[in-house]
Parts: structure tokens; sequence; C-alpha cells
């Protein structure tokens, strides 16, 4: 027997032009389909989570991929027993991940980030001489569950990340690293962020 809802989570790095009209479109889908969540729209792409009848999901996905600018856009579906939201938030922001880099150009996931491994290779990687296993997620997140002996920083928001990383990693350069986090969009500007430092 099939859940009544269901949750959607997703995200895609692809330019908007117009991130405002954009959201605009977002708020009446969503609307008119009855979903509840949190979605963010910024010129880098969106990023969402929402939650809605069975049907209206598959019917906000069957949108998304009919749609040429979010065809092919990957989703994380899992069964719920009724809204895991109370309402409907599409906010428009100047990133949909916040690295919020100093006086720095902001990475972009699609011009440079690391390579994704399926779980296998994941796991395989992880047994590799040298190898570090860095959490991508914050001190709360890591605290409720990370992999074994992963590198789990201490910091409150994503934001922190460029800072600790300077100063707690500068010596593993050229160790291999690998990253993870909740939904993987974290890791897409994390992984580009220690490329950019040297990491190889």
């Amino acid at each position: 027997m099939s859940a009544p809802f269901r949750v959607l989570l997703y995200y895609l790095y692809r330019p908007i032009d117009k991130p405002a009209d954009f959201a605009s479109r977002q708020r009446e889908l969503c609307q008119d389909l009855g979903l509840h969540g949190r979605i963010i729209v910024a010129g880098e792409g969106i990023n969402g989570t929402v939650s809605g009848e069975s049907a209206a999901t598959g019917q906000y996905i069957e949108k998304m991929q009919a749609d040429s600018f979010t065809t092919g856009m990957v989703f994380k579906v899992d069964p719920a027993h009724g809204h895991t939201f109370k309402d409907l938030s599409v906010k428009v922001r100047p990133e949909i991940v916040t690295l919020q880099l100093d006086n720095e150009e902001d990475i972009d996931p699609i011009a440079s980030t690391g390579r994704r491994l399926a779980p296998a290779d994941f796991y395989a990687a992880m047994k590799q001489e040298g190898a570090l296993v860095l959490d991508g997620r914050n001190k709360y997140e890591s605290d409720l569950g990370h992999f074994k002996d992963a590198v789990c920083p201490d910091v409150e928001n994503f934001r922190d990340f460029p800072e600790w990383i300077r100063k707690n990693l500068s010596h593993a350069k050229e160790r291999p690293i690998m990253t993870y986090c909740t939904g993987g969009i974290r890791c897409e500007k994390l992984s580009g962020f220690l490329l950019r430092e040297g990491f190889k």
C-alpha cells in the first residue's frame, strides 16, 4: 500500500536569469498542487524540499521534468503520512546554499566540483591509505551520526567551512578526501572550494 503523502528533496545548479520570476512560477505551481515546503531560488539554481499528496508530488515531478530548464533534475522521494511542513515558503536568495565567501567569487559547481562516487566506490576510497572523510554538515547534524573516523568540523553553519578548512586542513592537501552531506548540495560547493584551495 502506497503512502498517502510524499516528501521531495531536490536541487539543481543551473544559472537562472530572472530568479524572482522563476520563484513566482514555483510558488504558483506549488499552490496549485497543494504542496507545502521550502524552496530557495538564486541566480545559481534551485534548492527545495516539499511535501504533498502522492499524486500531487508526482505531478510536480512531471512538470519539472517536462520543463527544459529543470529536466533531468534528481528527486529524492520519501513516503509520509501527512504534510511535513505547515505552509509554503519560496524565497529568492543570493545562493541556494550559503557559503558566503567574503570578497571572493562564489564557487560555481558547474565549473568546478569534486568527482561523484557511487556508494561502493566511496567505500573503497575510504580504505585508501591516508584517506580523509570530511563531514560537510554542521555540528548539530554530525553529532546525530556520522561515518566512522570522519572529520566533523565544529561549525554551526555551512558558511563557516572555509575558515575552518584553512585553519585545520591545510596539512592534508595531498591526501585523498571524500566529502559527504545530507542531499549532495553542500558537497558540490565544498569540494569545489577544496579544489580552489589547492587540495588534490
